[in-house]
């Protein structure tokens, strides 16, 4: 059963990291316009590691220790048949301890896990740019934001702790009252129950009280932990890009002249932003060489973004040899084209 759970974990682990990183490789661009570096690096860093090594081990201490209970349980109710009118109460109780910490943890865990990608994005940017912050002697800032960035994480971490020790305080009492209820049947049998079945109940009752304790907070763990699947999962749905390959596939000798026709063509970065082409019509006959002129933010990578599909239309057709490039698949189009990029 040990193996089977953990090949299982590591399975399911391969499975989300590669549908995220899969996912994530055939989004748009919009998506990395609006999307933090910091961000990506959570999921796949602090997230992905939580899938990987945290979640297994709690799934196996969780298991191994509700069998220890139920063993436990058992072994008290056979020594004294009465004790198994108060499971049941205590129970509830214990239900309703892990159902109100549950709830606050997973959002404490979330919050936590969202205040954690400022800190890598702060970094990331401070790297790419040391060169620049050195030349203008703001060292002594970048290291005050970076510190005031890890000072929003831990305050989002340290309620965590605290409603960890809350769990831990109520758990005690109500494994304590468990106790009490063991050694008072235990008094009040005891004509009628061998000296040695009441020590056997009472020392059993006496270990699960850390048993029911490390059960429970596990349990709470799978629930506060979950919300990593969760973020992953996000990740491995957000919208892609058109598809590699649509058929009918177009001839393999296109294009055959590489004539490029624009037909009053409009593209915008994403929705909800005004258009950077608008009615865009020209035509570029096989083996010319044209130069594009204009001023910073015209529109000329724009062009170049539009004929690789990068930016999809808002409204007209670019045609290569007559065939209209939005009816092929990207890797038919993206194949035929080459392009030296502003940066490398």
């Amino acid at each position: 059963s040990a193996f089977t759970l953990a090949f299982c974990t590591i399975m399911a682990s391969r499975h989300l990291h590669f549908s995220m990183l899969s996912n994530i490789l055939r989004c748009p661009m919009s998506f990395f316009d609006t999307t933090p570096i910091g961000r990506l690096v959570n999921r796949f860093g602090k997230d992905v590691d939580v899938v990987d090594s945290v979640l297994p081990y709690i799934i196996t201490n969780a298991m191994s220790s509700f069998a220890n209970v139920l063993g436990t349980l058992v072994v008290i109710t056979w020594s004294t048949p009465v004790f198994a009118t108060v499971i049941a109460p205590i129970g509830l109780l214990y239900y309703l301890v892990q159902k109100v910490y549950i709830a606050t943890s997973r959002q404490l865990k979330r919050i936590e896990s969202v205040s954690r990608s400022p800190i890598y994005s702060h970094f990331s940017e401070t790297v790419s740019g040391a060169s620049s912050i050195r030349a203008y002697k703001l060292e002594s800032r970048f290291i005050k934001t970076s510190e005031d960035r890890v000072d929003a994480n831990l305050v989002c971490y340290y309620p965590s702790l605290v409603s960890n020790r809350w769990l831990g305080i109520r758990l005690e009492t109500v494994a304590n009252i468990l106790i009490l209820f063991a050694a008072l049947f235990a008094v009040l049998g005891r004509d009628t129950l061998d000296s040695g079945i009441v020590g056997l109940s009472i020392s059993y009752a006496l270990q699960i009280t850390s048993m029911l304790n490390y059960a429970v907070r596990m349990s709470s763990e799978i629930e506060a932990n979950v919300v990593s699947v969760e973020r992953i999962k996000e990740y491995a749905e957000v919208p892609q890009e058109a598809p590699w390959e649509i058929q009918p596939r177009p001839h393999p000798g296109w294009p055959s002249h590489g004539t490029v026709q624009f037909k009053d063509y409009q593209v915008r970065y994403r929705d909800g932003l005004d258009l950077v082409l608008r009615g865009v019509s020209f035509v570029v006959n096989g083996g010319e060489k044209i130069g594009i002129v204009g001023r910073t933010g015209a529109g000329k990578s724009s062009l170049t973004l539009s004929l690789f599909r990068i930016l999809e239309a808002a409204g007209g057709h670019i045609y290569i040899d007559g065939l209209d490039i939005s009816e092929i698949g990207l890797g038919d189009l993206r194949s035929k084209l080459t392009i030296i990029p502003q940066d490398p």
